[in-house]
């Protein structure tokens, strides 16, 4: 592929460049990527050939374990009523309830999640009472079809018809995405009106100026594109979106993982692909402060991840 010279969002001329290397795995190679001199997005130069290759089958969105679907649920008018005892399915209602309260989704709206993995989060909002869900994503090696009529497909958002759904959900897989304008192009197609589309995405913002190169949300060379505010607000104008809310959510991960770059340490060892555990690297004085001031970052909304709602009218 040809090497970028102008931003594929507002097609303003590309200036500084960077070498970041690859840290998830730790295979540390190298990649260039522009910034643009307009809307500040950075930008991979040139996607590898062998992009699939840093899209191993232990990468954490195809390695989740999803819970068993429950055909008996409680009949629930929002996700505010539902309670889990087990840990992690109370952190996933907290993270539902945090981005989907908001807009009031209801539990028949048909919802569809993008660059979902194994469908995770689907089946959880399956079991937390929503009753149509699905997901796609064109990296996994077939579809997949779970009870209850939940799926996850493997089609490119093109192949999907026109005014399906009621909610699109995009979580960390936009920045994954070479050519943003012609994809939320295709969620504007498939979305019926009066709908949103939730975009959450790495941002640039404090821990980019922090950390540089060692920032672990760029994430060489699986984030083709390092978005900022404005150009994700850009995007929905070229494409028919309205941006009604920004949610800053960023957590201590930008300052664990970033520190361990510093070190040249990688998230995942090498042979056991086994992802770091924080408490053996910093001490609980350390994690507590990291977690404060991401807390404090959110609300300066200098966080270094946001949710952004679109609305299509």
């Amino acid at each position: 592929m040809k090497s970028l010279t102008t931003c594929n969002v507002c097609k303003f001329p590309l200036v500084h460049s960077y070498t970041f290397r690859e840290m998830m795995f730790g295979t540390r190679d190298e990649f260039q990527y522009h910034e643009c001199s307009n809307c500040g997005c950075l930008q991979i130069a040139s996607v590898p050939n062998n992009i699939e290759k840093y899209y191993p089958s232990y990468y954490y969105s195809f390695s989740s374990v999803i819970s068993k679907l429950k055909k008996k649920r409680q009949g629930i008018k929002s996700i505010i009523d539902h309670f889990f005892t087990k840990k992690r399915e109370r952190k996933l209602q907290r993270i539902a309830q945090s981005y989907l309260t908001p807009i009031n989704v209801s539990v028949s709206s048909k919802i569809l999640d993008v660059g979902c993995g194994k469908g995770e989060l689907i089946c959880r909002l399956f079991n937390m009472g929503f009753e149509s869900v699905e997901g796609t994503d064109k990296f996994l090696p077939a579809e997949i079809g779970y009870d209850f009529g939940v799926k996850v497909m493997k089609k490119d958002l093109g192949e999907i018809e026109s005014n399906s759904y009621d909610l699109v959900m995009m979580h960390h897989v936009l920045e994954h995405m070479y050519n943003p304008v012609e994809e939320l192009q295709q969620c504007f197609r498939i979305l019926k009106s009066k709908s949103y589309l939730i975009i959450r995405v790495p941002i640039k913002a404090f821990a980019w100026e922090e950390y540089k190169e060692n920032w672990v949300q760029l994430d060489a060379p699986r984030h083709l594109m390092i978005h900022t505010p404005q150009s994700i607000k850009l995007i929905a104008q070229k494409t028919g979106f309205e941006v009604t809310n920004v949610v800053y959510d960023s957590e201590a991960f930008q300052f664990l993982g970033s520190e361990l770059y510093k070190r040249d340490i990688p998230l995942h060892h090498p042979e056991t692909h086994q992802s770091f555990k924080a408490k053996d690297f910093f001490t609980k004085d350390e994690r507590k402060a990291f977690k404060k001031e991401a807390n404090k970052l959110n609300e300066q909304k200098l966080g270094d991840q946001a949710i952004f709602y679109l609305y299509k009218n």
